[in-house]
C-alpha cells in the first residue's frame, strides 16, 4: 500500500509534528534524512513511524516502512527539498537534571542551526548532559538536522535556572570581562552559552559564579558566532587534555 493523499490521517499526524505544540502534545518528534534516521536506529532508538518516498532505497536492516507518494512525502516534510526519508521517534525522558555532574546550558539559543551545532559538539566532547532554557525547541526539525543525530548521545533536558542551583559551578561564556579558560579551577561545572543576539538572560547571568571569555587577539573581530564560541569553550572546559577537567 502506498499513501498518496495529502489528507491521509498519517500525513496529518506527521505535519502536526512540524510545530512545537504538536510535538509536546504527542511526545514525539520528526526526523528527516536517511543518515540522521540511520544514526538513531544504530543507537538503538525504536521509531514510532518510518516512512520512505516511493522509489527511494530502503536499507535492508531497517524495520518496516510506510511508502509515501510524491505529494504525500512533500506535505509531510518540513524541507524545501525533501529527502524522501522521514521517521517519528518518541521524545526521551531522562529524569531530573544531575546538578553535581554539570554539562552545557543553552540559554535562549533561538537559532536552530546554532542550537543543533552545539548539541552535536557537546556529544563529540562527551559532555554529560545538556540543559535548554528557553530558545528554540531542541526537537524541532532544523535543530535535529543540524545536530546530526547527537540527541542519541546526550541527556537532553528542558529546565529552568532553579534546576541547576546547588550543583556544579555555573560558568557564563561572555564576550568580554571574564577569565581565560586556563584560569578556571578544576572540577565539574556548567558552561552557560547564550543566544547570539541577546546573550545570557540577566537572571541566568546573576546565577553564574564564574565568567569565561575566550581570548581574541584579532582586533578586527568584536565577537564570535554563538555556535563557534560555544564549541571552542566546550573544548576548553570539557575536552582539552591540559585542562585537567
Amino acid at each position: 500500500m502506498i499513501v498518496t493523499a495529502i489528507d491521509n490521517p498519517l500525513i496529518k499526524d506527521l505535519t502536526a509534528l512540524h510545530d512545537a505544540s504538536g510535538r509536546r502534545q504527542v511526545g514525539a518528534f520528526l526526523v528527516e534524512g536517511r543518515r540522521a534516521i540511520a544514526g538513531l536506529l544504530t543507537a538503538g532508538w525504536k521509531p514510532l513511524q518510518l516512512c520512505v518516498r516511493q522509489g527511494e532505497d530502503v536499507p535492508t536492516d531497517w524495520p518496516a516502512v510506510v511508502t509515501l507518494g510524491e505529494r504525500a512525502a512533500a506535505k509531510a516534510s518540513t524541507a524545501s527539498t525533501p529527502s524522501g526519508y522521514l521517521a517519528v521517534f518518541g521524545i526521551p525522558e531522562h529524569g531530573p537534571v544531575d546538578r553535581p555532574a554539570g554539562g552545557l546550558v543553552l540559554a535562549g539559543v533561538s537559532d536552530p542551526g546554532n542550537l543543533g551545532t552545539l548539541l552535536r559538539t557537546a556529544a563529540a566532547f562527551a559532555v554529560p548532559q545538556v540543559v535548554c532554557i528557553g530558545g528554540a525547541d531542541p526537537f524541532g526539525p532544523k535543530v535535529v538536522q543540524a545536530s546530526a543525530g547527537a540527541i542519541a548521545a546526550i541527556r537532553l533536558h528542558r529546565a529552568g535556572w532553579s534546576d541547576l542551583t546547588g550543583g556544579a559551578v555555573l560558568t557564563a561564556l561572555v564576550p568580554r570581562g571574564g577569565v581565560a579558560p586556563a584560569a578556571l579551577s578544576a572540577g565539574c561545572r556548567w558552561l552557560v552559552v547564550g543566544g547570539e543576539a541577546d546573550g545570557i538572560p540577566s537572571d541566568g547571568l546573576a546565577a553564574c559564579v564564574d565568567r569565561l571569555t575566550l581570548p581574541m587577539p584579532g582586533a578586527a573581530v568584536e565577537s564570535l558566532n554563538a555556535a563557534v564560541a560555544g564549541a571552542i569553550a566546550l573544548w576548553e572546559v570539557f575536552a582539552r587534555p591540559a585542562a585537567g577537567r
